[in-house]
């Protein structure tokens, strides 16, 4: 899909993944789930896949390293936060050690529904095609387990 510019040519749209999801647990904690160390251990990363370690400096700033393996081999993200709205949002770059992507950002967004919580994912700046496929494909995953776990309180606080 193409959008009009200033000059009235079309530039390419910018894809993006979106994804959201209701979350079985009040916005506090989901948030808390995401924004602690010990607790992304628990869960980060697709289905299938076993999150390593995970080390976090959660500020604005502050750098992560998140490390998950699978049959398939290690994979090793970072990044560093841009944006932290307590209960509200997240806003970090993504990238792999081994596989650089510059202008990729995420969005975490919480939405407090009372006893559930909406989180919407939004992933921008990602190099082509493939990789918002595999991305979309992947965050999908991620989601999915997280939101089993906190249903079934499998994510425990630490």
């Amino acid at each position: 899909m193409a959008t009009p510019n200033k000059a009235g040519r079309k530039t390419p749209a910018v894809p993006k993944v979106v994804i959201s999801r209701v979350i079985q647990a009040p916005c506090a904690l989901v948030y808390q789930m995401w924004t602690e160390p010990a607790h992304l251990a628990q869960w980060f990363g697709p289905e299938g896949m076993e999150c390593r370690s995970v080390s976090a400096d959660i500020k604005v700033g502050g750098a992560f390293r998140i490390h998950v393996s699978s049959k398939k081999g290690d994979h090793i993200a970072i990044g560093k936060y841009q944006k932290i709205v307590r209960n509200r949002r997240l806003q970090f770059t993504w990238s792999f050690e081994h596989y650089a992507m510059p202008d990729s950002v995420v969005n975490v967004d919480f939405e407090d529904l009372g006893k559930t919580t909406r989180l919407t994912l939004t992933h921008q700046g990602l190099p082509d095609r493939e990789d918002v496929r595999e991305h979309k494909r992947g965050w999908t995953s991620v989601l999915r387990k997280f939101a089993g776990l906190m249903k079934q309180g499998k994510i425990k606080s630490v």
